[in-house]
């Protein structure tokens, strides 16, 4: 469908960051797993929307505005990013967004970037809007962050490997874990960037989850060679167990640390009267994704990024 009576025009002063905000709100109301920019985001687009490297427009019909869309061209690679695009659900199946897209593709084409990018990932869930980037020729990326669940009835037994020992967490091992887990994502995408002391301080001894009992070690003559943590997380509303930081160093893989270390967290999280657990992995993961799925996980959400081609 055409979006007859729709003009795309740059978003003006006029318009608060109140009124901004409540449009973002409409625009994700039904979008499955799509969540507004916070309130900061929105105040630094809009600084930068009348610019050349931020464009921040509307989708105005009759003087209101009926969809919103945000794009960054700052990068200096050739890509640009589609930050938001939405359109409140009274408003979809009337083409504005298709009005949107093309306009902010046009405007990247225009600039010279050969591609775009989502600046989001979007939930497997949310199967119109997947659809419609497919129709407006988006690629899905293949590195889709994963949530996978299952529940803590008949666990596997602890079986430690001959050579190995686990232990918890002590107090000096700081260093050790954050040495184990930058080894073990060196180079993985999914991994972030490398540790420091200072982030295993902020993530781990400053948050109200924290007991040295949570976090397991594998040892091997006295070195630390993969570590997990049974943590706790949100999902669907209620609290879970979470398998948080799962890493072996690559030297001593393919000795079952791995399934060692989940097992052992399992346990601690049943003990701790836990029902259910979840992870996050990312399907570039390959071996992870296969291990979890031994281990009786199942995905229950892939959040993807997409890239377009501006031929």
């Amino acid at each position: 469908m055409n979006a007859a009576g729709v003009e795309i025009q740059v978003c003006e002063d006029a318009m608060t960051d109140a009124d901004l905000n409540m449009l973002f709100d409409a625009c994700v109301q039904g979008a499955e797993g799509l969540d507004a920019p916070g309130a900061d985001a929105v105040s630094r687009w809009r600084v930068s929307g009348n610019g050349p490297e931020s464009p921040l427009v509307l989708a105005v019909a009759d003087d209101t505005p009926v969809g919103i869309g945000a794009s960054g061209m700052a990068n200096g690679d050739g890509l640009a990013t589609l930050r938001f695009l939405g359109v409140p659900i009274e408003e979809r199946g009337k083409g504005v967004g298709t009005l949107l897209e093309s306009h902010l593709s046009d405007l990247a084409r225009g600039r010279g970037y050969r591609k775009m990018r989502t600046g989001f990932s979007l939930d497997s869930r949310n199967e119109t809007a997947a659809r419609f980037l497919d129709k407006q020729g988006w690629i899905r990326n293949t590195d889709a962050g994963l949530r996978m669940w299952r529940n803590l009835n008949d666990l596997p037994e602890v079986e430690v490997p001959s050579g190995y020992s686990l232990r918890s967490f002590e107090s000096g091992d700081e260093g050790g874990f954050v040495e184990v887990k930058n080894a073990a994502f060196s180079g993985e995408h999914a991994g972030g960037r490398d540790w420091t002391v200072a982030d295993f301080e902020k993530e781990y001894l400053r948050s109200p989850f924290f007991r040295a009992e949570r976090i397991f070690f594998a040892v091997c003559d006295g070195e630390l060679v993969g570590t997990t943590t049974a943590w706790t997380a949100e999902f669907e509303g209620r609290e879970v167990g979470l398998i948080h930081w799962v890493a072996v160093v690559p030297e001593h893989r393919g000795k079952g640390l791995g399934w060692l270390l989940n097992v052992q967290a399992l346990h601690k999280l049943k003990e701790m009267g836990y029902e259910e657990c979840v992870l996050s992995t990312n399907e570039s993961l390959s071996s992870a994704v296969r291990l979890y799925g031994r281990l009786g996980f199942q995905v229950v959400t892939k959040r993807s990024t997409y890239t377009k081609l501006l031929l």
